[in-house]
């Protein structure tokens, strides 16, 4: 019986989203017309490790090679999330809500505009092609580094294919499952993107378990 209420493992899906580091090319920042600084699945694994979090809380689970880890979720950063009245919600209704804390500003049409140091505005003919509008505001915009303005942002660099398996490993390893058992559970289900990136000897298990560990405390605490 599985020591996790809310938390279960997750099978990876054969997609391009998956095996490769998703790109704004392909749309995947996207979220029901809303855009995101990142691509929507690193937000959905934020959500897993949150419940995560709150799983170990509330059933006491204690971690390490001496089980000298427990963790408490910041209570005061995730208040917002109102993540206790979804832990057994599905992410994308969860998302939903709670969309107006992770998303950018929209673009709008406005009537006139008001000097400000924080937007500006572009002029053009209402009888232009969309395409050559588009083209020519690409040319006079300048080139400036894109700032998030997002309430909970993701800061660190994160690759999805081994935030996955840590997901995972850590969920396996709390509930006692064997390490042949898990490497092979590693092997069955990440094996076919590919052995260079899966983790399934005991050396690179035990990187795992070190790395699911610390994703666990700092994703407890708000880091992300």
């Amino acid at each position: 019986m599985s020591k996790f209420k809310y938390s279960k493992t997750i099978k990876p899906l054969r997609t391009d989203s998956f095996i490769y580091d998703a790109t704004m090319k392909k749309r995947l920042n996207q979220f029901r017309g809303n855009q995101l600084d990142k691509p929507i699945h690193m937000y959905r694994m934020w959500w897993h490790l949150v419940r995560l979090v709150v799983d170990c809380e509330e059933n006491k689970i204690k971690f390490g090679s001496k089980q000298e880890h427990s963790v408490k979720l910041n209570k005061r950063f995730y208040k917002d999330w109102d993540i206790h009245n979804y832990l057994d919600a599905k992410f994308d209704d969860w998302f939903q809500d709670k969309i107006h804390l992770f998303a950018e500003e929209k673009v709008e049409l406005v009537d006139e505009g008001k000097k400000s140091q924080d937007y500006q505005y572009i002029r053009f003919k209402k009888t232009q092609r969309k395409e050559d509008i588009i083209r020519q505001v690409r040319k006079i915009l300048p080139d400036k580094k894109f700032k998030s303005e997002s309430k909970f942002q993701i800061k660190n660099q994160y690759k999805y294919f081994y935030l996955h398996q840590q997901y995972n490993a850590f969920l396996m390893k709390q509930d006692d499952m064997s390490g042949m058992d898990i490497s092979a559970w590693m092997n069955k289900y990440y094996g076919v993107y590919g052995d260079a990136r899966v983790s399934f000897s005991y050396s690179s298990m035990r990187r795992v378990y070190r790395a699911s560990e610390q994703l666990v405390i700092k994703v407890s605490k708000g880091l992300f």
